[in-house]
């Protein structure tokens, strides 16, 4: 017969588990937020329980302080979390590792031997021969030894062919000043043996015309010089006046002012405009055309830009002064096609960037 007692227990138990089983489920509490040091703590907990607090003190003792400052801040980077695992897990396979020689599973024979093919190992990937007889420190002060005199043997080819890249850059740079310095002296010298041809072919014409008409040549020739001497001592060191065998007379003018990369005229330059208006002005019915020139510093495409607006703007100028109708002065912009002096150094430069000022006389040749 089964005991009242024990049957109502029995029941209870019965009961209960239909309750629970029946009960709804209740909604699961809101997830707790993760902890991002639960790697950096595991790592702690291992490394405790491999000895590492009396294997490796300083280090476990540097870690735990670590560790600890990090819990205690308000928020951590991921950086500072991912530099407290990596020096966690370090920490681990360290004490790890001594926990192996302490029990007895790592002799030192053992540990020596793989000591030596670590250092091998390193010499193979560097190309450095370490001799046979040398094991532990020995071998390992040789290729440190080695790896030293590699390293400072490479570094000295390195310095070598810097030394041997600048030598070679200023050679090309020499060439360079040599070529623009024959090409400046050519053009010069092809401009004297135009003027002689020209004066040759005006002797020549002289003595086989007319004397009236070669009389009319040489005063029309001796007043055009004279105009142009006029113009050379009123522009003086702002512009190179050059006179071209045909009559053709171009200003080369240095004085005017222009920003880095500007077309426009810096203050102060009305007066040198007045000038080289008043000396267009005195060749009436010229053809005028300005030529923007720059340096070869920059890009082509952008100087060739850069010269004809600027030449656009002396243009207009000089279209204002002479109260010509706009467009009657012609413009183009050569960039650093034709310079008339070396780009290699700043003051043949300074000469390139000039505006050239081209009138073509009427009846100014013989």
């Amino acid at each position: 017969m089964v005991n009242p007692t024990f049957a109502r227990v029995i029941v209870l138990v019965l009961l209960g588990i239909a309750l629970a089983a029946a009960a709804p489920a209740q909604d699961d509490q809101a997830a707790e937020p993760v902890d991002p040091l639960a790697t950096a703590e595991v790592y702690k907990d291992r490394a405790r329980k491999l000895g590492a607090k009396g294997n490796v003190p300083a280090a476990w003792n540097a870690y735990t302080k670590r560790l600890d400052t990090a819990a205690k801040s308000d928020s951590v980077s991921t950086d500072t979390v991912a530099a407290l695992e990596e020096e966690g897990l370090r920490l681990v396979n360290r004490a790890t590792y001594l926990k192996e020689i302490s029990d007895g599973r790592g002799n030192l024979e053992t540990l020596l031997a793989r000591y030596d093919r670590a250092l091998r190992r390193v010499a193979a990937l560097t190309d450095v021969t370490l001799e046979g007889t040398l094991t532990g420190d020995p071998a390992a002060e040789r290729l440190l030894d080695q790896l030293e005199r590699q390293h400072l043997h490479r570094q000295v080819e390195i310095d070598s062919l810097r030394v041997e890249n600048r030598r070679l850059n200023e050679l090309a740079g020499g060439r360079t000043a040599a070529e623009d310095s024959l090409i400046t002296a050519l053009r010069v010298e092809v401009s004297s043996l135009r003027r002689q041809f020209w004066e040759m072919e005006l002797r020549a014409g002289v003595a086989e015309a007319d004397r009236s008409a070669a009389e009319t040549a040489l005063t029309r020739r001796q007043q055009h010089e004279q105009l142009v001497n006029e113009i050379v001592a009123d522009l003086g060191a702002d512009a190179d006046v050059v006179l071209a065998p045909d009559g053709t007379l171009t200003l080369q003018v240095h004085g005017l002012d222009f920003g880095v990369g500007s077309a426009s005229l810096a203050p102060g330059q009305a007066g040198l405009m007045d000038k080289l208006a008043a000396a267009v002005g005195r060749f009436p019915s010229a053809a005028v055309t300005v030529e923007g020139h720059t340096d070869d510093t920059g890009s082509r495409s952008a100087n060739q830009n850069l010269s004809k607006r600027r030449a656009d703007t002396v243009a207009g100028g000089l279209e204002r002064r002479l109260q010509l109708t706009e467009g009657s002065v012609a413009t183009v912009g050569h960039g650093p096609d034709r310079p008339v002096a070396p780009n290699s150094t700043a003051e043949g430069r300074a000469r390139n960037r000039r505006i050239d000022i081209v009138v073509v006389p009427v009846n100014a040749g013989p």
